[in-house]
């Protein structure tokens, strides 16, 4: 009886194990991306929090996905850029479920729930006016700096979020203690090698990572659609007058105005610093609008300056066509290539080959041409 017993434990063990790869098939991208082994997929404690959340995280999710929307691709570009892989855009998920305001008990906001003392650190501005800790757009390239200067320190992607977290010299204090930098061992249940927020805060942004990127790799993913949605869309930082009111902006670009300040919440009183001409956010699909209707009234930059600005700025197909072939691969699609295996091979991503190809399907053919990012705009590390 004792080894029926055995024989149906070591069965349920096994569909369970079955089960988190099937219902993430994006969890080798992701662990991947934060530089951990694909094995840790099997660490027993990862797999009961994954079971145990994973319906209640995928509601954080959409709701959060609903919050952010002009934010997400914004930050994938930022972030593509800066040659740092997008999943770390759930590290801003999991910090502030994308509550523009967010503010913590010990103070720290937005996006990116960055303290006044980083902020400081940062560059970013923060008086009576205006808080760029709030800015989506300055917050999140202000973030990536930080990360990027934590990971020279760490070499590994998933310390630089645990240090995220809880400091660097926590992190470095729980290496000693551990004798390793596994993983798994720095997350043992059994140990106190880090504290237990910094434990749980790792397993959260993998798994709000790997429902983000399912629909990359899961054509019947119901989020597909809302994500395709998102990403038609994004934030355009633009120049305008000292003083300019959101209301007369929002007026003039014929859009709403809570919008508008939705997207701008780092202007304490609804208006740009008086001293001087100053960045605030515009939907990008209303660039157009702002550079006929704003830039040529208030001339805020010169004529030449506008037409580059523009030209770069409303259609990144126009930019990708100017750049010379040996910025990007043409690649004939085989049996068995998916678009995650064409973009591991060239070292690229999976969106940033889908928006070089004018396509939001994951789904691709036998015969079929592609051009392939590989310049470092869009290459991953």
């Amino acid at each position: 009886m004792k080894i029926y017993k055995i024989l149906i434990f070591v069965l349920l063990t096994a569909i369970s194990w079955a089960d988190i790869r099937s219902d993430f098939p994006s969890y080798d991208y992701v662990l991947t991306e934060f530089n951990v082994n694909e094995t840790f997929i099997d660490n027993p404690e990862f797999k009961r929090f994954v079971q145990k959340n994973k319906y209640e995280y995928r509601k954080r999710f959409i709701k959060a996905v609903n919050r952010g929307g002009l934010i997400i691709p914004s930050m994938k570009e930022m972030m593509y850029q800066r040659n740092i892989s997008p999943v770390f855009l759930y590290v801003a998920m999991v910090e502030s479920h994308f509550k523009l305001q967010a503010t913590s008990r010990t103070k720290a906001q937005g996006l990116w729930q960055i303290t006044k003392r980083t902020g400081k650190e940062l560059h970013l501005q923060m008086t009576n006016a205006v808080d760029e800790r709030n800015d989506p757009v300055k917050s999140t390239k202000a973030a990536i700096k930080y990360l990027t200067q934590i990971n020279k320190d760490f070499d590994k992607w998933y310390l630089t979020v645990m240090a995220y977290n809880c400091g660097p010299g926590c992190v470095k204090s729980s290496i000693r203690k551990a004798h390793s930098r596994d993983l798994a061992t720095l997350i043992n249940p059994r140990k106190n090698y880090i504290k237990n927020e910094t434990k749980k805060y790792i397993k959260k942004v993998l798994l709000m990572a790997m429902i983000g990127e399912n629909y990359l790799f899961d054509y019947k993913d119901s989020l597909g659609a809302m994500m395709h949605h998102v990403n038609s869309d994004s934030i355009a930082s633009v120049r305008v007058r000292s003083g300019e009111s959101l209301s007369n902006l929002a007026s003039i670009l014929q859009m709403n105005m809570v919008y508008l300040k939705n997207i701008n919440p780092h202007l304490i009183y609804g208006r740009a610093p008086s001293q001087r001409a100053y960045k605030i956010n515009i939907p990008h699909s209303k660039l157009n609008t702002f550079y006929t209707r704003y830039v040529g009234k208030h001339r805020v930059v010169t004529k030449e300056k506008v037409s580059k600005t523009f030209h770069a700025s409303t259609s990144k197909q126009r930019v990708l066509q100017k750049q010379s072939y040996s910025n990007y691969s043409i690649y004939w699609v085989k049996k068995g290539d998916s678009l995650y295996s064409i973009a591991r091979q060239y070292h690229s991503a999976v969106d940033a080959i889908q928006r070089l190809n004018n396509s939001t399907s994951t789904i691709i053919t036998v015969g079929q041409k592609l051009l392939i990012p590989t310049y470092k705009q869009y290459a991953r590390n």
